[in-house]
């Protein structure tokens, strides 16, 4: 009889992170399972724990936040980040199951840190392209860079807290709030 196939770790977390970004309910570690094709008892032998399985997505967002530009069109790389904030197809419930995971990640001392150091990178990133920007020309200088990013990040980060209390979240839309920043920003 052929051993089945399996899945790696990597190939595992991508399904599931997937999935997190489909779901408008809590998230649990069988529907991580169920989404990954497997049985939760084989994430848990994978993962050790839910905890850890959710320490390993943490890991996996960080690395997947690039250190600088990855294009030599920094203004375009960073309209490009602004408008891939945005939640014209999320509902109000798949907001809400974000939220919830974010106060997970809150009441964690080790899930708290991994989302600091995503954040932190994140920003970083961001710097990197408003510098290249400033330097271009392409975002005024009249504010430090670094400052401008962490005004971003946070932008989106407030009106996704809008949106999940908005009776239409579409309408408090970060991405199109983060491109009307950055144009009055020239």
């Amino acid at each position: 009889m052929a051993r089945p196939l399996t899945l790696t770790d990597e190939q595992i977390l991508a399904l599931v992170g997937d999935s997190l970004d489909q779901t408008g309910s809590s998230w649990t570690l069988a529907r991580a399972a169920d989404a990954a094709g497997l049985h939760p008892s084989t994430l848990i032998k994978r993962f050790g724990s839910r905890h850890g399985l959710l320490v390993a997505l943490s890991r996996r967002w960080i690395e997947s936040i690039p250190i600088g530009a990855t294009t030599p069109h920094a203004h375009s790389e960073l309209l490009n980040w602004a408008a891939s904030q945005t939640i014209d197809q999320v509902g109000t419930a798949l907001l809400m199951a974000r939220l919830d995971m974010l106060i997970e990640d809150f009441h964690d001392d080790e899930l708290r840190d991994l989302l600091h150091k995503g954040w932190t990178k994140h920003s970083a990133y961001l710097s990197d392209l408003v510098q290249r920007c400033q330097d271009s020309g392409e975002i005024a200088s009249h504010l430090q860079a670094e400052a401008i990013a962490l005004f971003l990040l946070d932008s989106a980060h407030g009106a996704l807290l809008r949106a999940a209390v908005h009776p239409v979240p579409s309408e408090v839309d970060p991405g199109r709030a983060l491109t009307v920043i950055l144009e009055y920003l020239k």
